[in-house]
């Protein structure tokens, strides 16, 4: 099976497995979320979360775990939070100050940033939550297929403004290895939620 197939397969089961999250899970999987990443114990990640002025954020469409709680975290401490808002074949990101009224529907039925809002630049990022729809053990990522985050982080290291990324996601959703490809972008690290008690 040539990389192409695998990557649409593993998508496949991914989005099918996802689909059967209730809402309330999601809400729920959001709270687990939180709690482990504002009581993380890893020293030098604790570190960077509590230094970490601006963070980059997405909102959860389509069963995707959501990261409203550490959305919370940042905004009561009084720290800068942004989200992405996809212009052409790129993702610039914005300043969101009040998440209940600031929020637009846009590209793929995605929530982003509405206009007007300030814009926040590479460099200024200290801290990036990255969605994905499966991880390696590696910190390998297999998005949507439209490559935003990768050319967004490619171009940000190229340039030496890369802020330190957290990949976030489900247990199902790891896998041992994934068909990569060369843009590919690897995670510092992966948080991980497990969806059923052992």
């Amino acid at each position: 099976m040539n990389d192409s197939l695998k990557r649409t397969q593993i998508r496949d089961a991914i989005r099918s497995r996802r689909s059967m999250l209730t809402e309330e899970q999601c809400k729920s999987f959001d709270k687990v979320l939180s709690s482990q990443f504002v009581s993380v114990s890893d020293k030098s990640l604790r570190s960077i979360i509590s230094s970490a002025e601006c963070v980059a954020l997405y909102k959860a469409v389509k069963g995707e775990l959501p990261c409203d709680g550490i959305a919370e975290f940042f905004l009561e401490n009084d720290r800068t939070i942004c989200y992405p808002k996809v212009r052409g074949d790129e993702m610039d990101f914005y300043e969101i100050t009040d998440p209940e009224s600031q929020f637009t529907e846009g590209a793929y039925g995605i929530p982003e940033p509405k206009s007007g809002l300030r814009k926040i630049y590479p460099g200024d990022i200290d801290l990036m939550i990255v969605p994905a729809l499966a991880y390696s053990e590696d910190g390998m990522r297999l998005g949507q297929g439209g490559g935003y985050y990768d050319r967004w982080l490619n171009e940000a290291s190229k340039n030496g403004k890369a802020p330190y990324t957290v990949g976030v996601c489900y247990d199902f959703q790891i896998y041992s290895a994934l068909p990569v490809q060369p843009h590919d972008y690897a995670v510092d690290c992966i948080m991980c939620v497990y969806t059923e008690d052992d």
